[in-house]
């Protein structure tokens, strides 16, 4: 038995999980959001981390996730999705599994569309025409079981400058804690509580209500039909918003 747990938000990470999983046998797929939630002794053999990078690391809740994860596989594998640099992704991932005592024994970065910064539809294509051959041989390399993990590395500029800058920018300058919507563009169909993986999201009167557990991923902002959600100075309009054309809302309700 298998199980892969993902973090997505515009579906980057849910698609390359579920291409890994294809060529899995009995492999299932489970929210890192959900595992917090409820955590539990993990019995499958080969337990897989799928994941986007923040700010040249570890999205904060997939740390939080490793710090709870109850495993002793025999085989564990981690991906990271990026728009451009991992930083020092996997080698964090590594660290907090090694305190464990659990194995990397296999780990890849794919280059796919970032959900931060507006890229052009005909690069966001290209991205992910380049990605599909990438993710099929993670996919193989995986279901051998090879053992790989080169890109275990990290640069001293991503520990002690990068991702402590970009979260202070993102947090100080953009605000980008402040989840809010525009009331006159919500129509209150609900695909932003639908898509929250971390259940952060309740209706109250047909609105969306933000609590205080936001993985900050990004998805209720770029699933809104409307456009009505925003992230502190990060406004979305139609050149901006992106979620991966294989990815349905039905697959990203997840749990």
């Amino acid at each position: 038995m298998a199980v892969i747990f993902y973090l997505s938000g515009s579906g980057n990470s849910l698609y390359a999980a579920q291409q890994i999983a294809d060529d899995l046998q009995e492999c299932r797929l489970e929210t890192v959001g959900s595992y917090l939630r409820k955590p539990y002794p993990v019995t499958d053999e080969v337990v897989g981390i799928v994941c986007p990078v923040y700010c040249f690391a570890l999205p904060p809740v997939v740390a939080k996730f490793l710090e709870a994860l109850q495993a002793k596989p025999a085989y564990c594998f981690g991906v990271v999705t990026m728009g451009g640099n991992q930083g020092r992704a996997l080698k964090q991932m590594s660290e907090a599994l090694a305190a464990k005592r659990i194995t990397l024994n296999y780990a890849q970065t794919v280059m796919m569309p970032d959900n931060f910064f507006g890229i052009p539809l005909e690069k966001r294509v290209k991205m992910l025409e380049a990605a599909e051959p990438s993710i099929n041989q993670i996919a193989k390399d995986i279901a051998d079981r090879k053992e790989a993990v080169a890109a275990v590395k990290e640069a001293l500029l991503w520990k002690w400058f990068g991702t402590s800058a970009s979260w202070w920018y993102l947090k100080n300058r953009l605000k980008f804690d402040n989840m809010t919507v525009d009331a006159a563009k919500c129509v209150g169909c609900g695909i932003c509580q639908d898509v929250c993986q971390m259940q952060n999201i309740t209706l109250v009167e047909g609105k969306p209500v933000f609590g205080n557990n936001c993985a900050n991923c990004l998805g209720c902002f770029h699933w809104c039909p409307q456009s009505a959600i925003s992230a502190g100075k990060l406004i979305l309009d139609n050149s901006k918003r992106y979620v991966h054309p294989k990815i349905n809302l039905q697959m990203m309700k997840g749990d």
